[in-house]
């Protein structure tokens, strides 16, 4: 009895080896692959994580910090002169935004004197003012219109309502009124209605008054007619005296 080998290339082949070797090598690539693609998968978010743990900056007793950002100043302050000039000496100085009151220029036009709340009065170059309102007290104004606009909205609700108060009173006096012209014209039309009723009435009347004059003047014209009438027929049957017995009476 002879021992044979299970895995032989006897038994097997030259090709079933092959393509078994093919498969473990296409396996193990997947494999591979699979891992890759999982590890980029879960990379990006190690950066985020790394952002998230970063502190913040801290800024320095200044208020800044390295990569932050800064503004221009408004708090800048302009110098005042005793005269139109560099070489004159410096009085003082005024805020950005600061109100004065222009009095007149300078004779190379490129200062102006300038007269401060305070009554001082001065000179400050052309190029340092403008006529429009700037800086903080701008900076004021426009919060106090967004305030304004802010109790406005908060309140806007309230308005509203104030306001159809007031269109439904108003709409109730308007009704009210027109009930009363209502009134007013129906009493008006029922008094129209009864004097036009009283002025039928009248006429009525005068027209039968007319008639009963009329009937009673064909009456009496009548009657006088008729009178007229028997006496001519009286007068017509009278015998008359003859003329000699008219000679005889005288």
């Amino acid at each position: 009895m002879s021992f044979r080998p299970i895995f032989s290339f006897q038994h097997y082949g030259h090709r079933a080896v092959f393509s078994w070797l093919l498969a473990l090598s296409l396996g193990v690539s997947a494999l591979l692959l699979s891992h890759n693609a999982q590890a980029q998968e879960e990379s990006p978010a190690a950066p985020a994580a790394a952002e998230e743990a970063a502190p913040a900056p801290k800024p320095d007793a200044n208020g800044y910090y390295v990569g932050g950002p800064v503004y221009v100043s408004d708090t800048n302050r302009v110098w005042t002169r005793s005269g139109p000039g560099e070489g004159y000496r410096i009085t003082g100085n005024r805020q950005i935004g600061e109100r004065m009151t222009f009095k007149r220029y300078s004779d190379n036009g490129r200062y102006a004197q300038l007269e401060g709340a305070d009554g001082q009065s001065f000179w400050m170059p052309l190029d340092t003012i403008q006529p429009e309102i700037c800086g903080a007290p701008l900076a004021e104004q426009l919060q106090g219109q967004i305030n304004d606009l802010q109790y406005r909205l908060d309140n806007y609700d309230n308005e509203l309502s104030k306001r159809l108060k007031d269109a439904e009173q108003q709409l109730a006096q308007v009704t009210q009124e027109n009930s009363e012209l209502k009134t007013s014209i129906a009493q008006k039309d029922a008094s129209l209605q009864e004097l036009d009723e009283l002025y039928r009435d009248a006429s009525s009347r005068l027209e039968t008054k007319d008639l009963d004059m009329q009937m009673r003047w064909w009456m009496q014209g009548a009657i006088i007619a008729l009178a007229g009438a028997i006496v001519g027929v009286i007068l017509v049957f009278i015998p008359r005296p003859s003329r000699k017995q008219k000679r005889e009476r005288y």
